[in-house]
């Protein structure tokens, strides 16, 4: 008996609608993210771009997975040209966008062989969240800059955050593009299996069903400390001119700006009868370390003691000739600095420059990195019993280090209460990055189930609830200060008690279901049509 034929399951995309799918795609996940915050249409853009890859060539899959990372990618990190210049800015760009390409193949080799049914569907969900994973950490620890979770921070599906962490969401999203595709190609006639046409449209009603259900998701139970659920905090954004480009030094007055919005915020809390807890400035805020100035020691000293409150500054160390560390120190009443934490997540080619011989050889950019940022080994959480009225456990992330949830659960799992972020977004200019990392925030004060006071020298600052509401908020190129009675909060979110092992599952899942698919015959993509053959004696048989 022969064997039979392959199933013909899915009609190829034809190329020129592919690429248009690539470009279109990517633009469409651009939307999904700050500032124009568009979240649903993200799975609008997976699924375009799994549509584009669904063609006979491997080479044009790939270059519609490019099209669509370039499309996302170089607005998305514009704010790289601000601070490196153009060509490091299309190289982060480029890079970036290979990471789509590598999904892109991968997604492809398993429909064409497994066809668009529920377990494929899956597979593929599963692959988009590994490879973001890696492009999240790989290499030189990372860059999770447009993570399919940070583009949630004003959809329901964030509901799901606290329970299923940054992995599991951008799974949810990867799987209704999917239950998207599946509809829009059933709807439009390129699924030749399962039901067609109109009565194809139930994949996209259980797509709309199930982002209607997550508004009624409950969040984890997360109560507060006993006795003082709350402690107000004051953030200060002293703001300043804008950086100059072409020598990236801090403009003058950042430190004489942080310190007199201090003083008129511990004036203006003094008059409403509001006691403060901590007072934060951001990072890079003191233009260099005031432990190396008396001066500016002791003014930090009186603004705490008239405040009643420590203060938390951020500043630059230096180390050696040729090294520095991101601290921030936090200056009590009494004139002591008992917690410094040093920044654990340089960013590759922003703080530190890897293999500097090689990359300057591409670009003389590299040396407006001076000294390279070394790595702390501590992870942030300061004690304030016995400080103050306070008692509160603070959890400290500077910059970029909001984006990494490990860093988060690291921080809460240390017993952080709440979490502050010190940021410097002037190096970034007019960008949309500002934005975008306050965005992240707010996603990771779900997850966490911690408050986050997140607090810039130029803006955007603002204090966040666990639920992810704003307290407080500051804009971008203003002067002023977030001050609120910020919620403190014990509770460890399911997320946060399983640590990297979502992400671990659903990588496994990815593996387990693309080497399946793999070991199968092509099967899923419709196959060449037969040639047709002559009216001879053969042809007649």
């Amino acid at each position: 008996m022969s064997a039979a034929p392959p199933r013909e399951d899915l009609v190829p995309t034809p190329a020129l609608a592919a690429l248009a799918c690539g470009v279109l795609g990517g633009i469409a996940a651009l939307l999904a993210f700050p500032p124009y915050d568009l979240w649903w249409l993200l799975p609008v853009a997976i699924a375009l771009l799994v549509a584009g890859v669904l063609v006979r060539s491997a080479w044009l899959a790939a270059l519609v997975s490019l099209l669509w990372g370039l499309a996302f990618f170089v607005p998305l990190t514009r704010w790289a040209e601000t601070y490196a210049g153009a060509l490091p800015w299309a190289a982060l760009a480029v890079f970036e966008a290979l990471y789509i390409v590598v999904f892109g193949l991968l997604a492809r080799a398993v429909l064409v062989r497994r066809g668009l049914r529920l377990g494929p569907a899956i597979v593929v969900a599963a692959l988009w969240v590994a490879v973001e994973t890696m492009r999240s950490h790989v290499p030189w620890g990372g860059l999770p800059w447009g993570a399919s979770a940070f583009a949630l921070a004003d959809s329901p599906l964030l509901n799901l955050g606290p329970w299923i962490g940054t992995a599991g969401l951008s799974a949810v999203v990867a799987l209704l593009a999917m239950l998207l595709l599946s509809g829009g190609l059933a709807v439009t006639g390129r699924r030749h299996r399962g039901l067609r046409g109109i009565a194809g449209v139930w994949p996209l009603a259980v797509a709309v069903a199930a982002v209607l259900a997550t508004v009624v998701v409950p969040l984890p139970v997360n109560r507060a400390p006993e006795g003082r659920p709350t402690m107000t905090v004051a953030g200060i954004q002293g703001n300043m001119d804008p950086v100059d480009p072409a020598t990236m030094a801090m403009p003058e007055g950042i430190w004489d700006n942080h310190l007199q919005v201090t003083e008129e915020t511990v004036d203006q809390a003094a008059a409403e009868g509001r006691e403060l807890d901590l007072i934060v400035w951001p990072e890079d805020s003191t233009e260099y370390d005031p432990r190396q100035d008396a001066v500016r020691s002791a003014q930090l000293t009186a603004v705490a003691a008239e405040a009643g409150a420590p203060v938390l500054v951020g500043t630059q160390t230096l180390v050696g000739e040729d090294q520095r560390l991101n601290n921030s120190l936090l200056y009590t009443p009494g004139g002591s600095v008992p917690y410094v934490y040093a920044k654990r997540h340089p960013v590759p080619f922003g703080e530190f420059i890897p293999m500097r011989g090689l990359f300057r050889m591409v670009t003389d950019k590299v040396d407006l990195v001076g000294r390279d940022m070394i790595a702390g080994d501590e992870v942030g959480v300061m004690d304030l019993e016995h400080l103050h009225q306070g008692d509160a456990r603070v959890g400290v992330l500077i910059c970029f280090e909001i984006a990494y949830e490990n860093l988060v659960q690291d921080v809460v799992d240390g017993g952080a209460e709440v979490i502050v972020v010190q940021s410097n977004n002037a190096l970034f200019g007019d960008s949309d990055e500002a934005i975008q990392q306050l965005a992240e925030s707010e996603v990771l004060a779900v997850v966490s189930g911690r408050s986050i006071v997140h607090v810039s020298t130029v803006g955007h600052s603002a204090i966040i609830t666990p639920e992810g509401k704003q307290l407080a908020f500051v804009d971008h190129w203003q002067q002023g200060s977030v001050v609120a009675e910020v919620p403190l909060r014990t509770g460890i979110t399911p997320a946060v008690a399983a640590g990297p092992w979502i992400a671990i599952g659903i990588c496994a899942l990815a593996l387990a279901g693309l080497l399946g698919a793999l070991r199968g015959p092509r099967q899923g993509l419709q196959r060449e049509p037969a040639p047709v053959r002559g009216r001879g004696r053969e042809g007649r048989r």
